[in-house]
């Protein structure tokens, strides 16, 4: 595979997994908990966020 291609897909993993990790810090940074509401979007993103990895992955 094409280096530079590699690399890209690293460096888009890693932006995928800070996205995650990022909506997880801002849904408690409100009022410091997950509300039901957060949590279904967080679930939905995290859903998301594996399926794309895994896509990135597969590459």
């Amino acid at each position: 595979m094409n280096t530079y291609i590699k690399m890209q897909l690293n460096t888009m993993i890693q932006y995928v997994d800070s996205f995650q990790q990022a909506c997880e810090l801002a849904a408690m940074k409100d009022d410091g908990i997950v509300d039901r509401k957060e949590e279904k979007q967080l679930k939905k993103i995290r859903k998301a966020v594996v399926r794309f990895r895994k896509e990135l992955e597969k590459i």
